[in-house]
């Protein structure tokens, strides 16, 4: 029997800074519907826990939330590397804040953040457009267990 650990958070997708205000957020879309439904290397991030609103058909205001979660059997002991699979789609798209709450019952509730650095807005106003690849991060432990002991 194992643990139950539960991953959920945000995404705050950025505004484009030309007269089509939504064109970073369908970027954004298309990368989240471009993920694979099933990745079957644990631990899997997957387009199915994703939910991405459709900037051509949903009413929002400025920014695109994206909102995710998960529930992983004991992810701490693989904490780093799913950290670093989000950071690969978070490379892909075009944000301004991503934050990560995980909540497991061996190593208890932390939240994680990333905000952009925001020397990267000048990406966003060409006419290519450039995803979001700098940024600062604060929060709990990257990693949680090593050769299968707990780090304390």
């Amino acid at each position: 029997m194992g643990h139950i650990s539960i991953i959920f958070g945000n995404i705050i997708g950025a505004s484009w800074k030309t007269h089509d205000y939504h064109k970073l957020q369908r970027l954004n879309k298309n990368v989240i519907d471009n993920l694979l439904d099933s990745d079957d290397s644990y631990p899997w991030i997957n387009r199915n826990m994703f939910l991405v609103p459709d900037p051509d058909k949903d009413k929002m205001y400025r920014d695109q939330v994206i909102v995710f979660g998960a529930s992983y059997k004991s992810i701490e002991h693989e904490w780093e590397e799913w950290i670093g699979k989000f950071e690969m789609i978070l490379k892909q798209l075009y944000w301004t804040s991503a934050t990560i709450h995980l909540d497991t019952e061996l190593v208890g509730s932390h939240r994680y953040e990333w905000v952009f650095d925001i020397g990267q807005t000048d990406n966003w106003t060409s006419d290519k457009p450039i995803p979001t690849v700098r940024w600062d991060f604060n929060g709990g432990p990257r990693k949680f267990f090593e050769n299968g002991s707990k780090i304390t």
